[in-house]
């Protein structure tokens, strides 16, 4: 009995010590999984914007990269498209139409877009709470806020004298003038066919706006004489002070390593809001703005949509970027620009010459060639199974391409 005893008081001290040993296991355990948690939850807060809004191509199928590239494809194309008929309907045409007046106030539109951008930015910053740059002094930003609104008033300026679609197919002379701006700030260097590609460009827009008489280009909406060189001079301005915009913003990249994409779009757009809203009551154009927009009701949905399409584009312009390079999203671009062009000529009946249809051709066929040049031995669209080389520098390529 007394051996059956001290057997059976053995068992229950190792049963209780087994019992003790499995709850500090399950303890150990949920402390260990609490802390992977809060590690994992403390990288994703930590986690750069960059890898927060893309997926892997690498270990994600054909089918599911085919799929967010299509979205990309008819998104960028249908933000972009719909923002450039937008933009040439509030400030070629009447309010009402034909019979009404014109709204004169560019730098409402300028304060409208960057207001919005500023909201979209500032969700971003309390959403994925990028990591706060130190080394970056706020003075900074006001270089490129302040360029950047210049180049956009210059660009909706320039559509009273200019027809949109040349407005549109000039923009693709930005690659000149953002090289020289380079040279200038920076002391990049370009492959030679850059500037081939460059004169190619300006060689068909030229081609496309001296062969437009029938398209109007010497015919600015007031109906007064000629306004094509105030044009033409207008979007000059507007190259240049976009390429200092996208060079300066690079500049800061490279000094300010800590700095991320959506901290830079914050505080540029506060400047610019700021500054557009000082520029708007120093001209005193607030006032007859904000009359106007009562007087017309059918402009408000065209300013919150113009405002939308501009935003949201910014915002797949760094998605596509991120997740598919340069290379694929100039070339949903460059079918952007094409759309853009049929649709201004369908909705306000502009007429292309042979000429100017020939000067056009000749500036894709120069923006594809220098695709092919970029992309020579590389897999521009990538899933699993194929090759992992690195995709283009982002930050340069999200300046050379987006737009204003």
């Amino acid at each position: 009995n007394d051996e059956s005893k001290d057997l059976l008081l053995l068992e229950f001290e190792e049963t209780e010590t087994d019992k003790k040993s499995t709850k500090q296991q399950r303890t150990d355990t949920k402390k260990k999984k609490n802390s992977n948690n809060s590690n994992n939850m403390n990288m994703n807060m930590n986690k750069p914007i960059g890898t927060t809004l893309e997926f892997d191509q690498h270990t994600s199928s054909r089918t599911m990269v085919l799929k967010r590239l299509s979205l990309c494809v008819v998104m960028l194309n249908l933000t972009f498209v719909s923002w450039g008929a937008l933009q040439e309907r509030m400030l070629t045409r009447r309010y009402p139409r034909y019979t009404g007046e014109l709204f004169t106030y560019s730098y409402a539109l300028v304060f409208t877009n960057r207001f919005w951008t500023l909201i979209l930015s500032g969700m971003l910053l309390m959403y994925l709470k990028p990591s706060r740059s130190q080394s970056t002094v706020i003075y900074e930003y006001s270089f490129p806020s302040i360029s950047n609104m210049l180049s956009s008033w210059c660009q909706y300026e320039a559509l009273r004298y200019v027809s949109f679609p040349a407005v549109t197919l000039f923009k693709s002379f930005k690659l000149a003038p953002v090289m020289a701006m380079g040279k200038l700030l920076g002391n990049k260097k370009y492959a030679q066919y850059d500037y081939i590609v460059a004169l190619l460009i300006g060689i068909g827009i030229t081609m496309f706006m001296t062969a437009t008489d029938k398209l109007n280009l010497g015919h600015n909406i007031y109906q007064k004489e000629s306004g094509l060189w105030t044009g033409i001079m207008l979007l000059f301005l507007f190259l240049f002070f976009d390429s200092f915009t996208s060079q300066w913003q690079s500049r800061m990249f490279q000094r300010h390593r800590d700095l991320s994409m959506i901290e830079l779009m914050f505080a540029t757009s506060a400047f610019s809001t700021v500054l557009s809203m000082v520029t708007l009551i120093h001209t005193k154009e607030l006032g007859p703005a904000i009359s106007f927009m009562y007087r017309h009701s059918e402009i408000h949905l065209h300013f919150f949509m113009f405002s939308m399409c501009s935003t949201i584009g910014q915002l797949l312009i760094f998605y596509t970027i991120k997740n598919f390079g340069a290379v694929v999203f100039t070339i949903i671009m460059t079918t952007r620009v094409l759309l853009s062009i049929t649709l201004s000529c369908f909705l306000y009946d502009h007429k292309v010459t042979s000429t100017g249809f020939l000067g056009l051709m000749l500036v894709l066929a120069a923006v594809c060639y220098r695709i092919k040049r970029k992309v020579e031995g590389q897999h521009i669209i990538k899933w699993r199974g194929m090759g992992d080389e690195k995709a283009i520098e982002l930050v340069q390529e999200w300046h050379e391409h987006i737009d204003t």
